[in-house]
């Protein structure tokens, strides 16, 4: 099984990047659904989860929490019995899903430090999607048809906790471009040529076998040098 993995900065189109490559692939898309079985075994319900001020505090917390508990529905994970409480009962379920569903099926997963929990994968791609905060603004403005003063509020918001969730948990920076195999300026480029751009990558990297034949860029390079164009 192979895993392409999307970390994003907020107004990146990293959900729209990662869904086009999800279905042009036909791989399975793990965003934002939620995990009710990792709730049940951790015997956590979501309500509870979401007011669990333990280990951070706060609205900062509970927006952790929120952000874990959104993986899909349908993947489901083995979960240690022992009882844990506060961030570590969250990253590791959230770890459990991550290698399970990596183990199980060709997908694509969104965000979660999956990039750092897989990173040791052979069959990985790992992808990031950044660019200038003003350019992500004005991206996040037109894509969630909201106010600027909103869409800066909310990159804010969101940038640190996406960040401080990879620190907090895995004592790593975010944006360290050593954790990713493809790092892309997709406010500079159309989303649907980012995902062009990660499927090649994912060719190239993890697919080669699958694609034996196919007319790729090197084929298309070749034939632009012969014809002399």
């Amino acid at each position: 099984m192979s895993v392409i993995t999307v970390s994003s900065s907020f107004g990146s189109g990293g959900s729209v990047v990662a869904t086009k490559v999800a279905e042009q692939l036909g791989w399975q898309l793990i965003n934002r659904a939620i995990p009710v079985e990792v709730a049940e075994q951790l015997s956590i319900p979501i309500d509870v989860a979401l007011a669990n001020d333990e280990g951070v505090g706060g609205k900062f917390w509970r927006a952790i929490v929120r952000s874990t508990m959104q993986m899909a529905v349908d993947v489901g994970s083995n979960l240690p019995r022992e009882v844990l409480t506060g961030e570590e009962a969250f990253r590791t379920a959230t770890q459990a899903i991550i290698n399970r569903v990596a183990a199980s099926s060709d997908c694509v997963i969104v965000g979660r430090a999956a990039a750092v929990i897989l990173q040791g994968r052979a069959d990985a791609l790992h992808v990031r999607l950044d660019g200038p905060a003003n350019a992500r603004v004005q991206q996040a403005m037109a894509a969630l048809n909201i106010v600027e003063g909103e869409a800066r509020r909310k990159l804010q918001q969101t940038d640190r906790a996406r960040a401080e969730y990879l620190r907090l948990f895995y004592h790593k920076d975010w944006a360290d471009p050593s954790l990713y195999h493809l790092v892309i300026d997709s406010t500079a480029i159309p989303l649907s040529v980012c995902a062009h751009i990660v499927i090649a990558a994912a060719k190239t990297r993890i697919l080669e076998d699958r694609f034996t034949g196919s007319h790729d860029i090197s084929d298309s390079e070749s034939e632009s040098k012969g014809s002399g164009t």
